[in-house]
């Protein structure tokens, strides 16, 4: 049985990575929207830059995986 390497078992789910890749920037971009009104100092402003940064991190992750995985193709 061959063995599969790291990239053909991700190109697998290439369809999955770029539906979460659509759904980050959305996220990011409804949370910049929504940022400026929120009061500044309060624990929701700290949620929103929380999750930019855990979408913002996604998203790179995401781009990364599959442009490696075409590049390796």
């Amino acid at each position: 049985m061959p063995e599969s390497s790291l990239a053909d078992v991700l190109r697998d789910y290439e369809t999955r990575m770029k539906f979460v890749l659509v759904i980050s920037l959305a996220s990011i971009a409804l949370l910049l929207v929504s940022l400026p009104s929120i009061e500044p100092g309060t624990t929701t402003h700290a949620l929103v830059y929380l999750q930019l940064t855990t979408f913002g991190g996604l998203a790179v992750v995401m781009l990364g995986l599959l442009l490696w995985t075409a590049k390796s193709a």
